[in-house]
């Protein structure tokens, strides 16, 4: 039989939301249990070895300005960050020629400058019009929804090439293609994250920065500070809730609790049984659920030799593999890594075999660096990739909504049902999909537990049900 444990609020999920939202609750006296169902924490934030003493970031890495309660919340941990390297010459690379540029703005040609202009400035005012904690009260909130941010762009571009530059981009920020994002849910994460520029943009952007030592550590440092709380490899099975509180069963132990905090993303969430069922709007949100495919790929190098040549390691191309190229190299430029982001649109676009198999990414991806950055880049010490689709109890990278599911299921995905409570990036609507935007979901969560009224189930005192 399972242990049992007794708890004022359980968590379910040991990713940066979850662990947020226990350190919150525990900070306000309340007791917490949090179950994870793999070996380790971090959810979608992970380290991978690059040589002894170096790390390179396998999942969510960059945190920037106006994405406060991430920043607050690394001050508290005493964790440090350090600015991704932008210093020397970018370079552009399209039809076979390259280009090297200075600043943010690749040197599109006139048109397509124009073009990129244009396709900002009503993208942006359309953001402009979507409320941001109910996008579907926007005017044009179903007509946005019925269609995909790349099927809009497709409309609405006027050159391949500003088109080319938009799907790079929201590619990246966004884990997946534009034909699978709604309008609708572009225009709220714009309106959200400040803006295109910020979006896109390093510095005074979203990937301005990164934590030395990885952003694991923010994980790592609040389950530290949780101790005997915390129950690794323990998947949960079952969530039964009715009036009196919640029973949460898992592998390795039963916990009894007044509330639940489910801190994953609805398609993961959707692996747990809920006993009475759930609001029919919430099971199909968990089943419309999109995970983004995008895998990251690491070139590694024994030193940074693009530095050498006034190079910033960042690079934008047309190329199958290397579309968007960035310096990920440790702080102190021990080793030299150039990072690429691959989605699924990628892996069967362009002329050959797909890119299925690790051995012909590995070699396409070498080839578009060479192409960028010349012979020494043919030749990396070591070559590292994180797929997030095969984790076990993760489905993929950031996911979205389809269209038409934001208008159908409003806000399903934030919603609490009875004594369950929901947390992860995907709930937040401030900088979702960001570290930001797991932070503040899980503050916000454990912020509904506490203005809900708990029954101090370990201590057994005695308190009003809600």
């Amino acid at each position: 039989m399972s242990e049992l444990r007794m708890a004022d609020v359980v968590v379910i999920g040991a990713g940066v939301s979850g662990l947020t939202a226990a350190r919150r609750l525990a900070q306000a006296g309340r007791s917490v249990v949090v179950v994870e169902a793999g070996e380790r924490v971090g959810g979608r934030t992970m380290n991978l070895d690059v040589v002894p003493g170096v790390i390179t970031e396998g999942g969510g890495q960059w945190v920037g300005p106006g994405q406060d309660r991430v920043l607050a919340l690394l001050n508290e941990l005493g964790l440090d960050t350090f600015k991704t390297h932008v210093d020397g010459k970018s370079i552009y690379h399209r039809r076979g020629h390259s280009k090297r540029y200075d600043g943010l703005i690749p040197p599109l040609s006139p048109l397509a400058l124009a073009d990129f202009a244009q396709l900002q400035l009503r993208l942006e005012w359309m953001a402009r019009t979507v409320p941001v904690d109910a996008p579907w009260t926007a005017r044009r909130a179903r007509s946005w929804d019925a269609t995909t941010f790349g099927r809009w762009l497709d409309a609405n571009a006027t050159t391949a090439e500003a088109k080319e530059m938009f799907a790079i981009g929201f590619s990246v920020t966004n884990a997946e293609d534009p034909h699978s994002t709604s309008l609708l849910v572009q225009l709220a994460r714009i309106r959200g994250s400040g803006g295109i520029d910020h979006a896109l943009n390093i510095t005074d952007g979203a990937q301005e920065s990164r934590v030395v030592g990885g952003t694991v550590l923010i994980a790592q440092r609040m389950a530290e500070d949780l101790g005997h709380a915390l129950i690794l490899d323990s998947p949960v099975v079952e969530i039964a809730h009715d009036a009196d509180g919640v029973l949460v069963r898992s592998e390795r132990v039963d916990i009894r609790a007044d509330r639940v905090i489910v801190a994953m993303s609805p398609a993961d969430a959707a692996r747990i049984r809920v006993t009475p069922g759930l609001p029919t709007r919430r099971v199909m949100l968990q089943r419309g659920w999109g995970s983004g495919a995008e895998s990251k790929l690491f070139a590694v190098y024994d030193r940074p030799f693009w530095r050498e040549q006034s190079l910033s390691g960042q690079a934008v191309s047309d190329l199958r593999v290397a579309r968007y190229v960035v310096d990920n190299s440790p702080p102190d430029g021990s080793v030299g890594i150039l990072l690429t982001f691959l989605g699924t649109a990628e892996c069967g676009r362009g002329p050959g075999t797909t890119l299925d198999d690790p051995a012909t990414r590995r070699s396409v991806f070498l080839d578009d660096l060479t192409v960028l950055f010349g012979e020494q880049a043919a030749s990396p010490t070591a070559y590292l990739e994180k797929d997030w689709t095969h984790e076990p109890w993760i489905s993929g990278c950031v996911g979205s909504r389809p269209p038409g599911s934001l208008t159908q299921y409003t806000d399903a995905d934030r919603q609490p049902v009875g004594r369950i409570h929901w947390a992860g990036t995907e709930t937040a609507t401030i900088n979702q999909g960001y570290l930001d935007g797991a932070v503040r979901a899980g503050e916000r969560a454990a912020e509904e537990v506490l203005n809900r009224g708990l029954v101090t189930v370990s201590g057994r005192c005695a308190g009003s049900l809600p």
